[in-house]
């Protein structure tokens, strides 16, 4: 009894003092679990000549209300952020075949609620969850066939988001954005 009392006390103070995970590496990790998930197009990225990041599409729910359309143009400006580099690394690559056509990648986002700082402060999980909804439609441009229309999706937990006072909510644009990345680069096969 009391080797199997140090052994589980050696065991949990050997898990308590490793270092916990860095938010970013936490958001990777999920974005990589996540894009293995979806879809992939019906060929790969790396086939087209060029590349063309359009600007978000907002649906009807989203556009009529002033303070989701406010997120929204946070969520895009993150998107183009993540996203525009990697496209100009693709239009370098040498490696490639330069014979496609362009590839038109329209963010479509369907659905939005984030929960502000402020309910969270004073309301808490009553505010309710947080959520994001995308479709990032894959176009090819010469013949304007979808080749893969992946729906990127995320909650943040009402409970979750009373305890970080917000901070899971603020936290859900970056995953989306970091899956979509994710997404584009497992599907760029050189």
């Amino acid at each position: 009894m009391k080797k199997a009392f140090v052994c589980l006390m050696i065991g949990l103070l050997a898990g308590c003092s490793s270092k916990p995970e860095s938010k970013e590496n936490r958001i990777v990790t999920a974005a990589k679990a996540e894009s293995s998930r979806l879809a992939a197009p019906s060929q790969p990225l790396s086939a087209f000549a060029d590349f063309e990041l359009r600007p978000m599409e907002l649906s009807a729910g989203v556009s009529e209300r002033k303070e989701k359309v406010k997120v929204a143009e946070q969520l895009e400006a993150r998107l183009q952020a993540r996203l525009l580099p990697l496209i100009e690394q693709w239009k370098a690559d040498g490696s490639r075949p330069q014979t496609g056509g362009t590839l038109l990648i329209q963010p479509k986002l369907q659905a939005l609620r984030v929960v502000s700082g402020g309910a969270r402060f004073w309301v808490g999980a009553w505010s309710g969850e947080s959520f994001i909804d995308m479709n990032l439609e894959l176009i090819d441009g010469a013949t304007g066939a979808t080749i893969a229309n992946p729906r990127i999706s995320r909650t943040a937990s009402a409970m979750g988001g009373a305890w970080t006072i917000g901070a899971t909510d603020k936290n859900l644009l970056n995953y989306i954005v970091e899956i979509a990345h994710q997404y584009l680069v497992d599907n760029y096969q050189p």
